[in-house]
């Protein structure tokens, strides 16, 4: 068994999963069971907000307009997780609930990118649930860009849908997505 920050699954079946391009492709690759473990877990096990939550999912690549590579934010109550596909293969992979996540080249790091110009840990991900998705460089050579603009070491900056980051030499996009409070019938 392989342990990560994303999920603890069998190491041939985490990285042969092909990311579909869209919903309907879905039965053409290889399932995820790994995947659906992860979201049922971070969505306390409430079947509708996986349903609602899973085609923004795997069909977040679709939303990128500058870049093919992404990390988007979910928000689900006052909880959030990350997917992205930052990583050799490209695969869709879910961070558990947290509100602090490491990115850079360390093994420590919930998003490993293994990028020229990537410190072990070059920024923090952070989610506040009244401020949102803050990123923070943290003293990286290379420098953390949003939009252009490069960020001041230790100072945190909120991200926005659809924001160009770049961390070294990788560029990518925040996707941010809200997840539907739990309905329920009475």
């Amino acid at each position: 068994m392989v342990s990560s920050h994303f999920f603890s699954a069998d190491a041939k079946q985490q990285h042969r999963i092909a990311q579909p391009s869209r919903l309907d492709d879905s039965s053409q690759g290889g399932e995820a069971p790994w995947l659906l473990d992860t979201l049922f877990s971070n969505l306390s096990y409430d079947l509708e907000q996986v349903a609602d939550i899973i085609d923004p999912i795997l069909t977040a690549k679709n939303h990128c307009y500058r870049t093919d590579r992404y990390i988007q934010g979910i928000v689900a109550a006052d909880s959030a997780f990350l997917s992205t596909n930052i990583n050799p293969g490209g695969v869709i992979q879910v961070t558990l609930c947290s509100s602090r996540w490491l990115i850079g080249r360390g093994s420590r790091c919930a998003v490993v990118m293994p990028q020229p110009g990537m410190a072990d840990c070059h920024a923090a991900l952070n989610f506040d649930p009244l401020r949102g998705f803050l990123i923070t460089d943290l003293g990286s050579v290379g420098g953390t860009w949003v939009n252009g603009r490069r960020l001041a070491p230790v100072q945190s900056h909120s991200l926005q849908d659809g924001d160009l980051v770049k961390l070294g030499s990788l560029r990518f996009e925040f996707l941010q997505q809200c997840c539907p409070p739990p309905g329920w019938d009475d």
